[in-house]
């Protein structure tokens, strides 16, 4: 099923090709969104729901992706789609795994349109301490989970019917995983007590990862649906995760070779697209390790919230681009876009920018930057 995303696409899909090999068309790939002046909001008439209802609603997930959808005008390389928010992005392999999860009241996502769709909360995995001394699992397409996400899928795909693309699910690392079943410090130390047993996991959860992406990938496939992103904007024509070990903060580089890279290197084998998630600056201590993987395209940069504005980064970030990785950073003003684009040139870069008020300041932005990538 071929469907026209928007009236510029076909550009569009080439700036994103040129990102997604490392180079440009003149100009960095961007994401850039402008308020649609003819949006008209459509409130929820369903009953008073929790967060945890609101998952696993096919009508509220189309509700929220409907408004999500036709909230935005899309410029550049910023391309309509959807994807589902359930348990803030972080509970898809837990809850394959075995696990429950639960909201905190604590609220740290607000997506795009800020002032149209609703926070969402951080969500938690029940803890069981016990978790590495069972028996590990693997991907069931029996699961009620399972049928419940197909489901959703499904009805996303006929909300949608043609106008964007659609996620499956988002996927976390194993690591990371078993850290929030166990608790990060007491896995730091089972690394050293209990190796085996942790890899063992570690390895089993990939094949969670690997097999249920393919699951929902495939049912996508079925819709008419090719193309996907992440939680992260940027569109690829294929299977694409925003890979990540955010564990890795407690590991030293050797740990880390040894803990996370062999899972790492299966899973960005599998995905025709990936970028690290780099969560927090000091992971930079591993991007020789992430440069070797032979088929990660590129970074996300994700810094900690004292790091400061992407600016004071243009060396790590050149360091970046000689490993022959992209880059994608989100940039506050058009400003910093234009000299981050400055300082490193448009080959790999991908700039994401706060949503404007207007569809000419957006192409004015657009403009700016590719006056100064010449």
């Amino acid at each position: 099923m071929a469907f026209s995303l928007k009236k510029d696409e076909v550009e569009a899909r080439e700036r994103l090709r040129a990102f997604w090999n490392g180079s440009s068309l003149g100009r960095p790939a961007l994401y850039i969104v402008s308020e649609n002046p003819n949006f008209v909001e459509k409130q929820w008439e369903g009953p008073d729901l929790s967060h945890k209802e609101k998952d696993l609603l096919p009508e509220w997930q189309t509700w929220y992706n409907e408004a999500l959808l036709t909230s935005m005008c899309y410029h550049a390389e910023a391309m309509p789609g959807t994807s589902f928010p359930w348990g803030s992005f972080v509970t898809t392999l837990p809850v394959l795994a075995g696990g429950e999860y639960g909201y905190s009241e604590e609220v740290r996502y607000n997506f795009f349109p800020s002032t149209k769709t609703e926070k969402i909360p951080t969500a938690w995995i029940e803890h069981d301490p016990s978790f590495l001394y069972r028996e590990p699992t693997s991907f069931n397409p029996e699961m009620p989970i399972v049928k419940t996400l197909d489901s959703l899928i499904e009805a996303n795909a006929k909300m949608v019917d043609g106008r964007g693309y659609i996620n499956p699910p988002m996927f976390i690392d194993g690591l990371t995983t078993i850290s929030l079943f166990i608790d990060p410090s007491k896995l730091a130390m089972e690394l050293l007590e209990n190796p085996e047993r942790v890899k063992l996991w570690s390895s089993a959860l990939t094949n969670i990862f690997i097999e249920g992406y393919e699951h929902f990938y495939q049912m996508m496939i079925s819709l008419g649906y090719k193309d996907t992103s992440s939680w992260l904007p940027t569109m690829a024509e294929g299977r694409f995760e925003a890979v990540q070990c955010d564990f890795g903060v407690m590991l030293s580089p050797k740990m880390y070779r040894e803990f996370a890279i062999p899972d790492l290197e299966r899973v960005t084998d599998y995905l025709d697209y990936s970028l690290y998630h780099l969560d927090g600056t000091e992971q930079l201590r591993f991007l020789k390790l992430l440069a070797g993987l032979r088929n990660l395209n590129g970074i996300q940069w994700n810094p900690e919230p004292n790091a400061g504005s992407p600016l004071r980064w243009i060396e790590a970030f050149k360091e970046v681009r000689s490993h022959r990785l992209s880059l994608f950073v989100s940039c506050k003003t058009t400003e910093e876009a234009i000299e981050l684009t400055r300082s490193l040139g448009p080959d790999g870069l991908m700039i994401e920018l706060p949503i404007f008020e207007t569809a000419d300041e957006a192409e004015d932005a657009i403009k700016k930057i590719e006056r100064v990538s010449r």
